[in-house]
């Protein structure tokens, strides 16, 4: 099979599992740094958001390489994803998963950030 006939939605797998590693790898850091007293504990609320978009930025400008049209639409799409998959991660590591404002202001901005991702691999052409 060559390059241009694979499936395009494998693309937002490997952008999602992508995004995933680096949320892993920026929270790590985060808390090296909040253990190193390099930033404070009232620094956390605005980190995590940042953490959040930067992750679905990636997912998105990873996961739309493949597709021809409609990369803004795969790039929320890969947000959504990502965000799907760490809350419910978090939610079975915490004991259980619910549904509240917060999370749907965080699928809104991971499908916002993941938009801006499929925009900007579609300009990048």
């Amino acid at each position: 099979m060559t390059a241009s006939k694979k499936n395009p939605y494998l693309g937002i797998v490997f952008g999602v599992l992508a995004a995933i590693v680096l949320s892993t790898a920026l929270v790590a850091l985060t808390a090296l740094l909040l253990q190193k007293q390099a930033l404070g504990f009232e620094s956390v609320p605005y980190i995590n958001p940042i953490i959040k978009s930067v992750c679905a930025l990636a997912a998105a400008l990873l996961g739309t390489g493949r597709f021809e049209k409609l990369r803004f639409v795969f790039g929320a799409l890969a947000g959504l994803c990502y965000i799907v998959i760490t809350t419910a991660v978090f939610g079975l590591l915490s004991g259980g998963i619910a549904l509240t404002q917060a999370n749907l202001i965080d699928a809104c901005m991971c499908a916002f950030a993941g938009m801006i991702g499929g925009i900007i691999r579609s300009l990048s052409r």
